[in-house]
């Protein structure tokens, strides 16, 4: 990655919110929101883990902290709105292997996801919400941030971080329904394309036909605009390093080719994203199953995942 990137994005977030203030909001929203819509599972807590967080300890440490909480059952999600392998599969690995080295599957059960922590009185059973990216509050969240805008525009171009390596491709197809939907949703009122680009943690290796530069220039070639043109973060619900600093740094570029873009940044606090995660889960507590983790926990390295979370008596 580059230094002069990271170094840019760490300058600018001491301009914004922390990351980890919003995100404790939108926690505390969920969590008010569950507590009155299903009282039956008693009181609900919702927390929060972050890689990073050196002010609550290691990342493993946060996992313990939560398994130690007396709860009866302790679901994770990955806030990342679209699954990856490289994103969300590494979070959840860590989470799963944190919970296979400190606590052990309840005897005599063929379920592993009831655990305990050895010498307590402490058991609980944990569960998975590994993808959403197919609720359609996605769409209604940039359809509802687009559609008193779209009119100032005449080509939206989404874009989205780029994703190397195993399940790229369901990534890349994933994001693009989202974008169809949106546009679907809006009366499809002017063209549009999709552009990945570099994340601000990733590697500056050059992204082919699909980049955002390529995608930036394809769209003006075809479009001569009189307008400018929305750039739309279409995996970002909450603002973030490649909203408010790598996606700017890129826009800055493209202008100076004439194509005047304008970036389209999430809002930190929207009601949609709150209540689309109640939503989800809401449904996961009354049981609706995620019939794919048995697909993400088929390759090797992604044992640990159906040794703590698969649900083994079928």
């Amino acid at each position: 990655m580059s230094n002069d990137t990271v170094r840019r994005c760490i300058e600018r977030y001491g301009e914004r919110e922390s990351f980890e203030a919003t995100v404790n909001g939108l926690s505390k929203e969920v969590e008010t929101s569950l507590n009155r819509l299903v009282p039956e599972y008693g009181q609900i807590s919702v927390s929060s883990l972050f890689y990073f967080d050196d002010l609550s300890g290691t990342f493993q440490d946060r996992v313990n902290s939560i398994l130690r909480e007396r709860s009866s059952h302790i679901v994770f999600m990955p806030l990342y709105s679209h699954f990856s392998n490289s994103l969300s599969g590494a979070l959840i690995r860590l989470v799963a292997q944190q919970i296979e080295e400190s606590t052990i599957p309840l005897s005599g059960s063929k379920d592993n996801s009831q655990r305990f922590l050895p010498n307590s009185d402490i058991s609980f059973r944990v569960s998975l919400i590994h993808r959403w990216n197919s609720h359609p509050m996605i769409s209604q969240f940039w359809r509802t941030n687009l559609e008193d805008k779209v009119k100032q525009f005449e080509g939206v171009l989404f874009v989205a971080p780029v994703v190397r390596g195993c399940g790229n491709t369901e990534y890349r197809h994933s994001v693009w329904a989202n974008c169809e939907r949106v546009m679907s949703d809006l009366g499809h009122p002017v063209p549009w394309k999709i552009g990945f680009y570099n994340s601000w943690d990733d590697w500056p290796i050059p992204i082919a036909c699909e980049g955002y530069s390529c995608q930036s220039r394809s769209l003006i070639g075809k479009h001569p605009f009189e307008k400018r043109v929305a750039v739309v973060p279409i995996t970002a619900l909450l603002p973030d390093f490649d909203t408010f600093s790598r996606l700017p740094d890129l826009l800055q570029n493209t202008n100076k080719k004439s194509l005047a873009a304008k970036l389209i940044e999430p809002p930190s606090n929207s009601p949609i994203v709150a209540q689309g995660l109640t939503e989800i889960i809401k449904n996961h507590l009354l049981g609706r199953k995620h019939a794919q983790i048995q697909l993400l926990a088929q390759s090797k390295k992604n044992q640990v995942i159906q040794d703590v979370f698969i649900n083994n008596s079928g």
